[in-house]
């Protein structure tokens, strides 16, 4: 096992700890219910899913195509693309910052669906505050986060779009980081206690829930990415990298010179400058 593996498995072992000190001791202590049954669902869920698909090459390549296709669809017209030859070390950090965003998106699916489900305002807090939440419904929600990568492999990919004309020069992931990264999932979790206040909780006490929800879900999701990081992207670059060459899309050591190369090609069009 390299560095970034040695370092990503005592991550998680530090993450797992916390929250099973949390949730095995600081909850009872305050009087919530722990729900020992209920936890190893939410890893075979949220975890055990999305890798299960991620393990698939095919599929998490398809991930990858399908949101370069979206994005050229979207904002690539009158542009190029371009890939850079460098790549960014896999950090510790880089993948904690990276699992807010399936969590925060399991937490809203959660409680979206179990929010619709309820009857009345007692049967929701039964269900989330003791932990109740169907097997099916976190079955969905990892389902959703298995979607993911497709932003992700954009970003470690080093693909940029170049629009000439505009003198612009843009990541298509920072599409998608924008509601996916981590400041898109905090607005996330903020829209799962706006969704609690308007039932029966304060502010207070639906803050302090998402808290237990971090405590239950989050190891989960970080485990999951984890392997995400240390197992599927590396395996999948390579064919992606070879994808890319068949697009023509071409590797550039230096972004600039893109912008000159089509100014001298089109003397009477040239790069207006980034407003």
């Amino acid at each position: 096992m390299d560095r970034a593996g040695r370092a990503h498995v005592l991550g998680f072992v530090v993450v797992l700890s916390l929250a099973l000190l949390l949730h095995y001791g600081l909850l009872p202590a305050l009087g919530r219910r722990v729900g020992i049954r209920e936890t190893p669902a939410y890893f075979l869920a949220v975890a055990l899913v999305p890798v299960a698909l991620w393990l698939i090459p095919a599929f998490s390549r398809a991930l990858a195509r399908g949101a370069f296709q979206a994005h050229r669809k979207l904002f690539g017209k009158g542009g190029v693309y371009v890939r850079l030859p460098g790549s960014e070390p896999i950090r510790v950090r880089d993948t904690l910052l990276m699992s807010i965003g399936p969590f925060a998106i399991d937490v809203l699916v959660m409680a979206e669906i179990v929010f619709l489900q309820a009857t009345d305002a007692r049967q929701l807090t039964a269900a989330l505050v003791a932990g109740f939440v169907a097997f099916p419904i976190l079955v969905l929600a990892g389902l959703v986060t298995s979607l993911l990568p497709g932003a992700w492999l954009l970003d470690a990919l080093e693909l940029r779009l170049i629009n000439p004309a505009r003198g612009e020069i843009v990541r298509p992931a920072e599409w998608f980081e924008r509601t996916l990264g981590p400041v898109g999932a905090v607005a996330i979790l903020a829209g799962f206690v706006t969704l609690l206040h308007t039932s029966v909780f304060s502010y207070e006490s639906a803050l302090l829930l998402l808290g237990i929800w971090a405590v239950r879900l989050f190891p989960a999701v970080f485990g999951a990415v984890c392997v995400y990081r240390l197992v599927v992207e590396p395996q999948v670059l390579p064919s992606l990298a070879a994808w890319c060459a068949r697009q023509r899309i071409e590797t550039r050591t230096a972004l600039p010179s893109v912008l000159t190369d089509w100014a001298a090609a089109n003397p009477e069009n040239p790069p207006r400058s980034p407003s």
